[in-house]
This record gives structure tokens, sequence and C-alpha cells, in this order.
């Protein structure tokens, strides 16, 4: 629970994580539905579908700002250039991006082979926008895992 004054830098550290949150469930939304669309790209459902797509994504981001209690981001304020050039934040995203690059590698054959019944365009095409989205997710996700608060130790 967080306490009742909360600083300004904690307030941009948890719309920082959260932005990253929403930015994965995008990622995931958006990603499936061009996966669905790759392998079954005459459907006629695909129009009905982007416009909640749309929807959803404004009531996130209106959802993410109001994180911030009434002030308005601001990239350039000392706050938000911290949490940027954290040391802490830059190594996790670091080992965040080595582990999503050795499941995207790990993943090509798995995806060539589940996709290879297909024509072949539609078969790059679904496997392009898996990998897109699967390298995203993982990416955002393990920053998400590795960057929670430790515990402390004392």
């Amino acid at each position: 629970m967080s306490s009742p004054i909360e600083s300004r830098s904690e307030k941009y550290l948890r719309f920082s994580r959260r932005g990253m949150t929403v930015a994965l469930l995008l990622v995931l939304a958006v990603g499936g539905v061009c996966v669905v669309m790759a392998v079954h790209p005459a459907s006629p459902r695909f129009p009905q579908a982007v416009l909640p797509l749309w929807i959803v994504a404004v009531v996130l981001a209106a959802g993410l700002q109001r994180t911030l209690g009434g002030e308005r981001w601001d990239p350039r304020a000392p706050e938000a250039r911290a949490i940027a050039e954290d040391e802490w934040r830059r190594s996790n995203l670091d080992r965040a991006r080595r582990a999503a690059f050795v499941v995207v590698l790990g993943a090509q054959l798995p995806l060539g082979l589940l996709l290879a019944s297909l024509p072949t365009p539609r078969a790059v095409t679904a496997m392009a926008a898996a990998t897109v989205t699967l390298g995203l997710a993982t990416l955002m996700g393990l920053f998400l895992y590795f960057d929670r608060d430790a515990p402390d130790a004392g």
C-alpha cells in the first residue's frame, strides 16, 4: 500500500511501470489480432475487431494518465531523467533484452514447423507477426519482472 504522501519521483516511477504494463497489454492484443489476421486473412470479423482495440487503447491511456494524480508527464523533468538514467533499470532492461533475444531465436523453429501447413506468404506473415509479438511481450514482461521492488533487507 502506498503512503499518503508520495514523492514526485515515486509517482513518475509508478507511472513508468504502469505505462510499460499498458504497453505490454496493447502489444499482446494487437499482436494477437495480427497473427490471427495473417493465419485467416479472409475473415469478415477483422474490421469489427479494430474499433474495440482503439477504444481499449484510449481507455488504458486515460487511466494511465490518472496515475500521476493530476500532474502531467514531463520527460524533461529531473525525476523522469533520473528514472531513464537509473543504472538498475538499465541493467534490468539489458537482462530482459538478452533473454528476449534467446526466446525469439528459440521460437523460430517451432513457429516454422507450426505454420508449415499454410501457404508460404501467409506463413511468413504469421511468423513475422508472432515473432515481433513474442519478442516485445517477452522484453516488456521480463523487464517488469526484473524491475519490481526488491524486498527490504532489514
